[in-house]
Order: C-alpha cells, then structure tokens, then sequence
C-alpha cells in the first residue's frame, strides 16, 4: 500500500509520540486507506505525510522526506521487505525487518 500511495519503490518514515507531535502550519487532510489505518496528507498539494496504525494508537509515523531538512533522520532500519521489488537492492547494511520491527 505504501509503494501506491507514494508512486515510489518506498518510502522513508520515521516514528513519533503522537503525544509529541506538532504541526506548525494547519493539520493534514486524512482518509481511512484500510481498515486499520488512517493517512494524513496536505490538502493543497497532496503530499502524503502521516501513517497511524490502529494497533499502535500512541505513534505516528511521518515521511522524512517531507521534513525541511530530511538529512537530520537518516534511516536506522527497513521494514516490510517482504514487499520489496526484486529490483530493488539494500546495500546499506542496516537491518531489515520482513514485516514491521520488533516492539521496543
């Protein structure tokens, strides 16, 4: 689902405290794009920003590349590799995750 809303081999998100997240300028327009799931978008330009899964009510994932400064949260890991294009290879040596990483 990811690879389809943003038109790309995949997205980088990092995780936050919903508690600890901020929006400067308006909120994001959201939808329900599954039955577990609700994204958050910019209304003008149509940008996806946010990812809250149901199962884990207090994060919120945002897309870095969404960030003014998206080198400030270079990524520590890959999820859900198990959907990952045969043509895409991870030569990064971070770890991978076939499905979501490990409860911390």
């Amino acid at each position: 689902m990811c690879r389809r809303a943003a038109g790309a081999p995949f997205v980088a998100w990092f995780s936050v405290a919903r508690s600890a997240l901020r929006f400067v300028e308006g909120l994001p327009a959201q939808f329900r794009s599954s039955a577990k799931a609700v994204r958050g978008f910019c209304s003008r330009c149509g940008t996806q920003l946010t990812f809250a899964h149901d199962d884990a009510p207090d994060l919120v994932d945002l897309t870095t590349c969404s960030l003014d400064d998206p080198t400030l949260l270079p990524p520590k890991d890959h999820t859900h590799t198990c959907s990952r294009l045969p043509w895409v290879r991870l030569a990064d040596g971070l770890p991978e995750f076939h499905e979501a990483r490990p409860a911390a």
